[in-house]
């Protein structure tokens, strides 16, 4: 495989995932319970949307790779589930703490190699990551607030993300055979603010 096709891999798998973020951070604000939290993710969705249209750009200007799958789809599954359950702390165990978290190690691996897509890339990869870091800020913000108010934790949806998303970071470490993404080094990291997380989704005794 070229350094091209595992990039443009690289930039679909990226793709994938900046729609299905948008899709579901729009969703949460339906379903959010105060307006700073529903403004908050529509402004999340309207900037996943933006992102998503840079990972277009670049990936056209690179070239459609061959046989790219959607490694987000069992992602997508349980999210919509979870929000099809109006469980919205539950769904952002699993967009605002995995998928996120998924973008930022992708913006990296992107960084660590030149490509035809050089500037767009550049561009993604400043303004991206600092939004990027922002929707996990933003999640942990909910988080506290929901539990605050009473909302129920999570414990199964936890379990659920915690493998779903082990299972993706090893997807796209096989996708691009030598990228520099380390699953296993990222998922620690993922792991480790999941946990602490689940902790804040839990309903705060009175």
């Amino acid at each position: 495989m070229t350094r091209n096709d595992r990039l443009g891999r690289l930039l679909r798998v990226l793709h994938h995932g900046e729609v299905l973020a948008a899709q579901i951070a729009l969703r949460q604000s339906h379903i959010a319970p105060v307006p700073w939290m529903r403004r908050a993710l529509r402004v999340q969705a309207a900037q996943e949307r933006g992102h998503a249209l840079i990972a277009d750009m670049a990936l056209r200007l690179a070239g459609e790779p061959a046989c790219t799958p959607d490694t987000t789809r069992a992602l997508r599954r349980q999210l919509e589930h979870d929000l099809d359950a109006g469980a919205l702390a539950a769904s952002m165990l699993g967009l605002q703490g995995v998928v996120e978290h998924l973008g930022e190690a992708l913006l990296d691996a992107l960084g660590a190699s030149p490509h035809p897509a050089g500037a767009v890339l550049h561009v993604l990869r400043r303004k991206v990551l600092a939004q990027e870091r922002g929707h996990v800020q933003l999640g942990a913000r909910c988080l506290r607030a929901l539990a605050h108010d009473g909302s129920p934790g999570h414990t199964v949806a936890f379990d659920a993300y915690r493998g779903l998303g082990h299972a993706v970071a090893d997807d796209v470490a096989s996708l691009l055979d030598d990228a520099r993404l380390d699953a296993r080094a990222f998922w620690r990291d993922v792991d480790a603010r999941l946990v602490r997380w689940h902790g804040d989704s839990l309903p705060r005794s009175s």
